[in-house]
């Protein structure tokens, strides 16, 4: 995976759930399909798409080299952020490892 703050990626889970509601990863697509084959599957693939769209583009626009790449609370709807790589940057800029700081505060 590159590290391009210029670009995103979407990635598929496939996912099990058992008779006793056990959730089991089966497997994760990089390269998940977007072709819909019933209405529920389209209108999901649907607010996927919308739901990205919102969180990578600004409101106003295509952003440019000025725009702060960090999302409004709007604009993250349901999603919460895993990795602060802004936080994770400045750990390793200041030559603190994991074992200085709390992974907590890196990892949701």
């Amino acid at each position: 995976m590159a590290n391009d703050r210029h670009c995103f990626e979407c990635y598929g889970y496939d996912i099990i759930i058992d008779n006793t509601l056990k959730p089991w990863l089966i497997e994760v697509n990089a390269s998940p399909s977007l072709t819909s084959t019933t209405v529920n599957d389209r209108i999901l693939k649907y607010k996927l798409i919308d739901n990205i769209v919102s969180i990578v583009v600004p409101p106003d626009g295509v952003p440019d080299v000025r725009w702060n790449k960090c999302p409004s609370l709007e604009a993250m709807g349901n999603f919460e952020l895993l990795l602060d790589e802004e936080l994770s940057a400045q750990d390793e800029k200041d030559g603190i490892s994991g074992k200085y700081r709390s992974s907590f505060n890196k990892w949701k």
